[in-house]
């Protein structure tokens, strides 16, 4: 008997532990760093929460009536990978990574222009980031009242990679309607 309520005392503990893994603080919210396995949680509420560098973002799973994921490049300087969502609302949701266009053939102005976006880039993440290094971190910039994006919700993920993990999370949450919790 002594060895059944030591095990199922060890058991609970282990649960307790589990739910406040190292990284983790009372909320349930991780700090920047997250492993892998820990950056999609699936929960009960039907809700689909993304916790991002730049604030959160929640939705109801079953509200969700179409999700697209696509690439372009914006002004021939920036290659542009974009998730959109599409809701029962005058909101648009939208969630994207960009980086310095690079084209594999073209006019050597092309090049040029690309070649000194990358050398602006990289002087200015080298002077931010002995400033602080939260000025590195990019951030969506909207230009009130021509914005054509008022009533646009945005985000901008820093990785490709974390955006193609956040699109199957919520590709998760719309064919199942099981709510998830992500984490950048």
């Amino acid at each position: 008997m002594k060895t059944l309520l030591t095990v199922i005392t060890l058991l609970f503990a282990a649960s307790l532990h589990a739910q406040t893994a190292p990284g983790q603080n009372s909320t349930g919210q991780g700090g920047q760093q997250q492993q892998q396995g820990q950056a999609d949680e699936p929960t009960r509420d039907g809700l689909w929460d993304g916790r991002f560098s730049g604030g959160n973002y929640v939705v109801r799973c079953n509200s969700i009536i179409a999700l697209s994921k696509h690439e372009y490049i914006s002004d021939g300087v920036a290659r542009v990978v974009e998730v959109n969502l599409t809701l029962n609302s005058a909101q648009v949701v939208r969630f994207y990574f960009l980086e310095p266009y690079k084209p594999e053939t073209g006019s050597s102005t092309v090049g040029a222009g690309t070649a000194a976006l990358e050398r602006a880039k990289g002087m200015f993440e080298q002077a931010a980031g002995r400033v602080s290094p939260e000025l590195t971190t990019p951030k969506v910039v909207k230009n009130y009242p021509a914005s054509t994006h008022s009533h646009t919700v945005e985000f901008v993920l820093k990785e490709e990679a974390r955006l193609n993990a956040m699109f199957q999370s919520l590709e998760r949450g719309f064919r199942t309607g099981q709510g998830r919790v992500w984490k950048e």
